[in-house]
């Protein structure tokens, strides 16, 4: 594994994982999370904060949770401890989201209210993301994408589910879920890709789900 492809892994991960029984594995993805996306607005109705649900799935909670009692006070203190490296470490990748406003890429400020906790037995994080200066959607288009650079990890909305808006005013907001269409040579990318090699850092927007947010 080179040291780029560290660096990325541990973002996510706080550099303590390897490959499941050290088994090599081609082709992308590794790793499957299901999301929830809630639009918060200000007083103003302009999009101030990006709210995330992420819910890993069950291999990969076996992996990250073992040796954690999550009934003991221990056991949640080192849940904190995860989620508080994982978004001192996400910081550095936007948090795999991308917001868009009129094309132009909108930068973030400090994560707040975020957790993790077992949901179903599975690994969930919760946490907040301002950006940096609210966006009017109103005036200008926005769209929101979540999805890990290299594709290594698959995130996508839970099926059928919808985008939530809180704050005031919140029905006069929607949001639809566009579908990626990755192209041939993308697909074929990730059909090849080996945890050894160099990952490429643009194959996951390939493979992302694009929310459009909409507001009278």
């Amino acid at each position: 594994m080179t040291l780029r492809w560290k660096t990325v892994f541990m973002a996510v991960f706080l550099a303590c994982l390897t490959m499941v029984a050290g088994r090599p594995v081609a082709a992308h993805p590794h790793v499957w999370i299901d999301l929830r996306t809630t639009v918060m607005l200000d007083d103003a109705g302009r999009v101030a904060a990006i709210g995330q649900e992420w819910l890993f799935d069950p291999m990969y909670t076996a992996y990250a949770t073992v040796g954690i009692d999550i009934a003991s006070d221990s056991g949640q203190r080192m849940l904190a401890d995860l989620i508080d490296d994982s978004m001192k470490n996400l910081r550095d990748y936007d948090f795999f989201m991308r917001v868009r406003a009129d094309g132009a890429r909108q930068d973030f400020a400090a994560p707040r209210d975020f957790s993790a906790s077992l949901r179903e037995g599975r690994l969930q994080y919760r946490f907040t993301v301002p950006l940096a200066q609210p966006v009017d959607p109103r005036a200008q288009d926005l769209d929101i994408a979540v999805f890990d650079p290299t594709y290594y990890i698959d995130m996508v909305h839970l099926e059928g589910d919808v985008v939530a808006f809180r704050g005031p005013n919140p029905g006069n907001c929607s949001a639809r879920i566009l579908a990626p269409t990755p192209d041939m040579n993308a697909i074929m990318a990730a059909q090849s890709a080996d945890q050894d090699s160099n990952p490429d850092d643009t194959l996951g927007a390939q493979f992302a789900e694009t929310v459009i947010v909409t507001c009278k």
